[in-house]
């Protein structure tokens, strides 16, 4: 078994690895979209006017619409729109009239998926590792052990530009050491299935690609590490498939990346 995988399993199956988990991936109590008093109000005057079309506008202004609907992303994109297709803008405005101003901010202001947010929860964590941080610039030619600086379609572009990735999704690490270059993903897999089991494949799927002598590595938490009964009727499951990975297809609990980083010094 993947030495790096084995160590994973054992950690999440020791005492305190959610604990120590979530120091990495805090959950908030509360990530409920904030609306401003004048966000409010302008929704409000709208609404009291049964302006529709002028409802729609304001909301779509918002994080969030309050109500889900398959013409809303079209509308958010080119609100030229909206006054191009009055039966559409009536529609929506209609059920919005009907649900009123406390369900509207309601719906409006609901919370943030907690998944969303991972990738930047876990930039943060890498600034706690005592790992420079560093700009491209920097990053080029800095001779010891450093983390570039950025967000994943940054990394992205240059990890294509100086590193051979071919790559169209973003990256969540890029790290050089004297002797090493590494680009990794990030994930923290929740539950089995659905969309969770295709970014589980892409993150296998990416660490067993190669651009040039960089380093791909996968940094997985989550339920992919626990074998349980289900596993049993599973040919495929999470478990067994991380199990198989050859000792140079890297993937490891976050928890244990400084010590990877460790390994390559």
């Amino acid at each position: 078994m993947n030495s790096w995988v084995k160590k994973s399993i054992e950690l999440a199956h020791s005492h305190g690895y959610l604990d120590k988990l979530s120091k990495i991936y805090p959950i908030n109590v509360s990530m409920a979209r904030d609306i401003s008093s004048e966000e409010r109000e302008r929704v409000k005057k709208a609404l009291r006017e049964r302006d529709l079309k002028q409802t729609v506008l304001e909301l779509l202004k918002l994080e969030k619409f309050p109500i889900d609907d398959p013409y809303i992303g079209f509308l958010r994109k080119h609100k030229e729109a909206i006054g191009k297709n009055p039966k559409t803008v009536k529609r929506i405005g209609r059920k919005l009239l009907k649900m009123g101003f406390d369900d509207i901010l309601l719906g409006a202001s609901k919370e943030k998926s907690a998944s969303r947010q991972f990738g930047q929860m876990f930039r943060k964590y890498l600034a706690k590792l005592n790992i420079p941080i560093l700009d491209k610039n920097e990053f080029v030619d800095y001779k010891g052990t450093a983390i570039l600086e950025g967000g994943d379609d940054a990394l992205k572009s240059f990890a294509k530009e100086h590193l051979n990735y071919r790559g169209d999704k973003g990256l969540d690490l890029i790290l050089k050491t004297k002797r090493h270059f590494v680009i990794g993903e990030a994930k923290f897999i929740t539950t089995g299935g659905g969309t969770q089991d295709k970014s589980f494949r892409e993150a296998i799927s990416f660490v067993k690609r190669k651009s040039g002598n960089t380093i791909h590595i996968a940094i997985l938490d989550g339920v992919l590490w626990v074998f349980n009964d289900s596993n049993k009727r599973k040919k495929k499951s999470l478990y067994s498939s991380v199990k198989k990975l050859r000792e140079r297809q890297v993937v490891l609990s976050a928890l244990l990346l400084k010590d990877f980083i460790k390994s390559l010094e």
